[in-house]
């Protein structure tokens, strides 16, 4: 007879945690998914406002930047520093 109510005292207990693992279960999962819709909206938007100054600063630059044609001596002046470097890199 004792047995039987401390089982049933058990599984009482059991169940009612159960229900609490469940519920805290429910209530972390609905947390979470909140998160992840509000944080699909808002990190695009604070994306493109975040860079759109550096994207127009670019701009500029590159609109600012002319073609300058090198002449033959600039050519090799540029080369020779080239190799330079890269024979003290190998060396």
């Amino acid at each position: 007879m004792k047995e039987t109510a401390m089982t049933d005292n058990k599984n009482s207990r059991r169940s009612f945690l159960g229900k609490v693992a469940a519920a805290v279960g429910v209530i972390a999962a609905a947390g979470y998914v909140k998160t992840l819709i509000s944080g699909a909206t808002s990190p695009t938007v604070g994306v493109a406002g975040k860079y759109t100054d550096d994207a127009v600063q670019q701009e500029e630059a590159l609109l600012g930047n002319r073609l300058v044609i090198m002449t033959d001596a600039e050519k090799t002046q540029r080369l020779d520093e080239l190799l330079r470097c890269h024979y003290k890199e190998i060396s």
